[in-house]
């Protein structure tokens, strides 16, 4: 191109927050040719015309177009998508057999993708996927932070239900799995009972593994402000906390608008880990390239000798501004491994195939590069900081109930709910999870009883399907539901809040269940039963305070 031919569009693309967005796609109307930012939003292109037509696109944002010319500077300012939607396949997630019933019918005319699970006849049996995702509850925090109301499709109360399960029970040593199960007063129906199922996995064992001193530097950019970035971030340390020794240390140092940092927490001290992470919030731009030279500073300081030590970045995207400053970085690396410090790199909402220096920064600091798309490459991930290829505890597994006839009118399944388009592929079949180590999984059961006048001592059986890891052959155990009533205010803590929580995300969805029940209602029971004396409690408590001002002025208040 003569040079007398060339002009020049530049400008920057920005996040609502005012974060600066890389490898945002860029199209020139006139060429057709497709150029991307740098990583800190910035873009200079070639132009044969000094004025052109340009089309900025990113997951997560909503597409943009916009004149251009090069005698100007051009300021982008994307809009993020509300929910994004996973391009994964359909599956489902529970299925109900027999009464007729092959498949859940749509019980409910909620405005959403997603279907309620209805009541179904005593005859019927119900088999779920055993999840231990737990991002929808951030996301819905994320939601209200913001003064919005939730999408319905973010609303999943078994995932609700996980991020705030720490009823943990250890299995017998034979066994994969404990169960234990509390029939209790229904608060939304006096003359509905519920039937909570707690199912445990058991935890790895870790004899010859070396106390690790782990330390996280966390991007907390404007950037991370998507359900399948931060929140996601967020539900996987809870996974790692809850498989935390005595004997590992844990530091976390957030970057952006803020820089924050809990150094040397002992892996015992849980609630304070949780604490800080229930705090993890996104906004502001990106300092990333002097925090990796901080958290190494940190993981020196707490230095186990023989121990497990590492520094592990969490983010979106690349943290250098040019490529001699990303030469920088790597070359801290390569000194720190010389001083038994490794480094992984952790990235969320990045593309497989997307060009990026955190591999090559993982290379130097002799660690691991992972893309996290979902939760159980999020929990497999955190795991193996702990001890390399940690085996999970059973794969495919499905859980099956089926109610004593005689003492069961009518149930329903709290939650598992199938997309509508999964319920409308006839060629689907339940497909059952991975589960790792320490996983917990609470199910609630809505039951319209009998009366019972024969004394029957189970009002359920459980069959847990599932198969070790490695191995096909598939494996049963089986647990029996003890027929013993208990009013809902005399159950323990752990339960009564679970069945808050159940309640709180059915009225987000609008569930016909929660009619009789203003956000008032809900609010004054919250704090009956969350005691608020531990960070997560109040994290919930005002949680629930901005759920009822969000939803004031809506038909759902």
């Amino acid at each position: 191109m003569p040079l007398s031919a060339q002009y020049y569009f530049t400008g920057e693309v920005k996040g609502p927050h005012g974060d600066n967005l890389q490898h945002v796609s860029i199209l020139v109307r006139s060429t057709g040719m497709i150029f991307r930012t740098g990583p800190y939003g910035n873009f200079e292109i070639v132009s044969r015309t000094a004025d052109d037509s340009l089309t900025f696109s990113i997951d997560g944002y909503e597409k943009y177009s916009s004149p251009v010319s090069s005698s100007g500077f051009l300021r982008v300012i994307l809009k993020e998508l509300p929910f994004p939607q996973t391009s994964k396949k359909n599956n489902l997630i529970s299925v109900i057999r027999g009464a007729g019933t092959e498949q859940p019918s749509d019980g409910n005319t909620l405005q959403t993708s997603l279907v309620e699970n209805p009541f179904v006849s005593q005859y019927a049996t119900v088999s779920f996927a055993c999840n231990s995702n737990s991002v929808s509850y951030s996301n819905i925090k994320r939601f209200l932070d913001m003064g919005l109301p939730v999408p319905a499709e973010a609303i999943k109360l078994e995932e609700m239900l996980n991020y705030h399960n720490f009823y943990y029970e250890d299995p017998e040593e034979k066994y994969p799995f404990h169960c234990s199960s509390a029939l209790l007063s229904c608060p939304w129906n006096e003359a509905h009972r519920l039937l909570c199922l707690n199912i445990c996995a058991k935890k790895a064992i870790l004899p010859n593994t070396p106390p690790a001193n782990l330390v996280f530097l966390i991007d907390v950019t404007g950037s991370m402000d998507m359900p399948n970035k931060l929140p996601l971030v967020k539900a996987c340390l809870h996974t790692l906390v809850k498989n935390l020794r005595s004997i590992d240390t844990v530091s976390i140092i957030e970057y952006g608008g803020r820089q924050r940092m809990l150094t040397g927490v002992p892996g015992s001290n849980k609630e304070q880990l949780l604490k800080v992470i229930e705090q993890l919030y996104a906004d502001g731009p990106s300092p990333g390239e002097t925090g990796l030279g901080m958290a190494y500073k940190v993981a020196v300081a707490h230095y186990l000798p023989g121990g497990n030590n590492k520094v592990i970045l969490i983010t979106d995207g690349d943290i250098s501004s040019s490529s001699a400053k990303s030469r920088g970085l790597a070359e801290l690396a390569r000194s720190q491994y010389d001083d038994s410090i490794h480094l992984s790199c952790l990235g969320v909402g990045m593309n497989k195939d997307e060009e990026s220096e955190l591999p090559a920064l993982a290379e130097a600091g002799h660690g691991n590069f992972t893309i996290i798309d979902d939760m159980q490459e999020g929990e497999g991930a955190m795991l193996n900081l702990l001890a390399n290829h940690l085996p999970g505890v059973a794969d495919k597994v499905c859980i099956t109930a089926q109610f004593d006839t005689t003492l069961v009118q009518e149930y329903r399944l709290l939650g598992f709910e199938n997309k509508r388009s999964a319920l409308d592929d006839t060629a689907l079949r339940l497909e059952g999870s991975s589960i790792g180590s320490g996983n917990a999984q609470l199910a609630l059961f809505e039951i319209i009883p009998k009366k019972d006048s024969a004394g029957i001592e189970n009002i359920a059986g459980i069959q847990i399907d599932y198969c070790l890891p490695g191995q096909g052959q598939m494996k049963k155990m089986k647990y029996f539901c003890p027929n013993k009533s208990a009013r809902f205010e005399r159950a323990s803590a752990s339960l009564r809040k679970a069945v808050c929580i159940a309640l709180f995300g059915m009225k987000l969805k609008g569930s016909a269940c929660t009619a009789q029940f203003s956000w008032l209602d809900i609010e004054k029971m919250t704090k009956k039963v969350f005691a608020g004396n531990n960070a997560i409690d109040r994290d919930y408590i005002a949680l629930m305070a901005k759920a009822r001002k969000v939803y004031a002025h809506t038909r759902n208040n």
